[in-house]
């Protein structure tokens, strides 16, 4: 019965996704959009919520239900929300507890209060028997452990803690600043370059490399666009030093969770 009515809550949210509000709107905005609204689309929106409002109260009463007979179910959310890498492991801590798991989507055009009513209640009820911070606390120690499980990954530079990859740099923040102040030291502005004008986009040159576990260098792409045609003449001249950079300088390996890994670097500078 249960997973019938979840059926139908998704068919319905897939309804009002396409017909409600896009996202990203202010509240402010929302409600001028709705006074332009036909009335007869407004008394069909009401209609709408008085139904969702009825399935969630059934929802409520089936978690309710379950509850009460030891059932208790997490779920992971699809849509406007965090993705997690690890659900798998997530999954078996989760069993370790008797905790079933399910899937839900959350779409931000509905009301938060009356969509995925099943869920929010299980939420609720995991949190009053282990403590608000038992859900953090194992999705800790499932990135860890989905880490572990793929130390031979090549993780994306998002993918890793933020801490810098370009030495001597002081914090997280330093690594997109400083690098591209030090290619200009040995890359430096060739006599005739065209310089951007105050109007003009900015031209600029960018490198994607492989960074591994033990600091070499692999992989090394190179793009390059100039917004004055006559600095292409240059386009060797500045593919060179950016390889020649980035072979000589001392990355620092990434880490995930704390532990060392390979993974990608972007980098991008812009031509003044």
């Amino acid at each position: 019965m249960f997973y019938k009515k979840m059926k139908q809550m998704k068919i319905i949210y897939s309804v009002i996704f396409l017909t409600l509000i896009s996202c990203g709107k202010s509240t402010s905005q929302n409600q001028a959009k709705k006074n332009q609204i036909p009335k007869e689309e407004i008394v069909e929106l009401d209609t709408e919520n008085k139904y969702l409002d009825s399935i969630c109260k059934i929802e409520t009463k089936n978690a309710e239900k379950d509850i009460k007979q030891n059932k208790l179910t997490y779920f992971h959310y699809l849509g406007m929300v965090v993705q997690y890498r690890s659900n798998e492991e997530m999954n078996k801590l989760l069993s370790n507890y008797n905790i079933g798991i399910g899937s839900a989507s959350y779409y931000c055009t509905v009301p938060s209060e009356l969509q995925n009513c099943y869920a929010h209640k299980m939420r609720q009820e995991i949190d009053k028997r282990y403590g608000e911070k038992f859900i953090d606390s194992l999705r800790t120690i499932a990135e860890k452990q989905y880490v572990e499980n793929n130390l031979n990954k090549v993780y994306d530079f998002q993918e890793c803690d933020t801490i810098s990859r370009y030495p001597n740099d002081k914090n997280y923040k330093d690594f997109f600043k400083n690098y591209k102040n030090d290619f200009f030291k040995i890359a430096k502005y060739p006599e005739g370059f065209e310089f951007r004008k105050e109007k003009d986009k900015y031209s600029w040159i960018s490198a994607d490399f492989t960074l591994h576990k033990d600091g070499t260098v692999t992989n090394i792409d190179i793009e390059l666009k100039f917004q004055n045609e006559g600095n292409y003449k240059y386009s060797s001249y500045y593919t060179k030093k950016l390889k020649e950079f980035i072979l000589n300088t001392k990355w620092i390996p990434a880490k995930s969770m704390g532990l060392t890994v390979t993974s990608k670097v972007p980098l991008t500078i812009h031509f003044k």
